[in-house]
């Protein structure tokens, strides 16, 4: 990577408004770190989400791609290993890259394009959350 490359640090976080950072206008909150990152960098005015829900959300936004191709419909949803996510770009054009916190990814690939992943993800890699939709009687009287 060169000098002149720029670094990122991308955030993402659900379950809070934009609403309740100082950067955004608060008032009363205070949050001077994340106030001197986005005035050092670009923040998002609007920004919508593709699925209500954390999983296929995070998914969307790490591929580019609607939930919907990729199969991600609910919480418990496999993110395909095939699947190219902004990591796997970046890496490619000379970046290190470091996840933590959360993402949901469940199955054997823990780390989508990461090349570091500091804290583990709260679903088991095994599937064993993943609900077994043919046995619950949703879906039986549809096939």
């Amino acid at each position: 990577m060169d000098s002149v490359s720029p670094n990122i640090l991308f955030i993402m976080f659900d379950q809070m408004t934009a609403k309740a950072l100082s950067c955004y206008g608060h008032t009363v909150v205070k949050t001077p770190h994340i106030s001197r990152l986005a005035r050092q960098g670009v923040v998002f005015e609007n920004a919508y989400c593709n699925s209500p829900l954390c999983a296929p959300s995070r998914f969307s936004m790490m591929s580019g791609m609607m939930p919907s191709d990729i199969g991600a419909y609910d919480n418990a949803s496999l993110f395909p290993e095939d699947v190219p996510t902004m990591a796997h770009y970046l890496r490619d054009m000379g970046y290190s890259t470091c996840l933590a916190g959360k993402m949901h990814f469940i199955g054997a690939d823990q780390c989508h394009g990461f090349e570091e992943r500091l804290t583990t993800d709260i679903y088991p890699a095994d599937f064993g959350w993943v609900p077994d939709w043919k046995n619950t009687g949703i879906f039986t009287r549809m096939i």
